[in-house]
């Protein structure tokens, strides 16, 4: 049996963005498999059901209040962990319902990208942020498995991309590969418009959360010890 991949996707308000992104999966075979992770409180949860099979993607239902994506993501891996219920994934990848995979096999080149068995992550050019922060990226099971998900702990939304290349870096597997295009359609690229999910998400009050979250944690004893684990 070869290795698996999983790319999980918190959305929350967007089932016609998840359909775009699951057509972007099948135009450019994607061997991954696309988990939606969903809020149990979403007044869009029966669009993304409905959709599920039809767009052909697995969908999660999770408990979040927090109001941003870190909860949903990091639960959605956990229960995808459970090899009795789920398949068993080598690989889990993050992006945003507003990423577009654009190249063709993108998924697929990015796992290879990452030398086995060493741990690591690899990332493409969202056309944005390109090498400077993987916005999308795939990790080995086992960066997933030690941090419960894929973001520092106590986060809400932010800075996941600065941690898991921080992470990457200092365990000395950061890969990027820039002829992968996977598009990062944000507001803050001009590439689509603000609503009240981008606007909550990336208000001031949640900057500074998540910077002094990030910071304790890249600092503490317990990142230390998880760059030993992993490297």
């Amino acid at each position: 049996m070869g290795l698996k991949s999983a790319f999980v996707v918190p959305s929350r308000g967007r089932p016609e963005s998840v359909k775009r992104l699951a057509k972007a999966f099948k135009d450019t075979e994607a061997t991954a498999d696309l988990w939606v992770v969903i809020d149990d409180n979403d007044w869009h949860r029966k669009d993304y059901e409905r959709n599920a099979e039809e767009y052909d993607y697995g969908y999660l239902i999770v408990e979040n209040d927090t109001g941003g994506c870190a909860r949903s993501l990091n639960a959605g891996i956990e229960m995808l962990m459970d090899d009795e219920t789920y398949d068993h994934y080598d690989y889990f990848g993050f992006m945003g319902d507003d990423h577009i995979p654009r190249t063709l096999f993108w998924d697929y080149i990015l796992r290879l990208a990452i030398p086995f068995p060493k741990n690591g992550i690899a990332y493409g050019n969202d056309l944005f942020q390109g090498e400077n922060l993987p916005t999308a990226f795939i990790a080995t099971r086992e960066i997933a498995d030690h941090l419960g998900g894929l973001t520092p702990p106590k986060t809400k939304h932010l800075y996941f991309d600065n941690f898991i290349k921080k992470l990457a870096l200092d365990i000395g597997g950061l890969y990027y590969k820039p002829d992968v295009i996977v598009e990062h359609l944000h507001p803050v690229a001009r590439k689509s418009q603000m609503d009240e999910n981008y606007a909550r998400v990336n208000s001031q009050s949640m900057y500074d959360h998540d910077r002094e979250v990030y910071e304790e944690f890249i600092n503490s004893q317990e990142y230390r010890e998880l760059v030993a684990i992993l490297s």
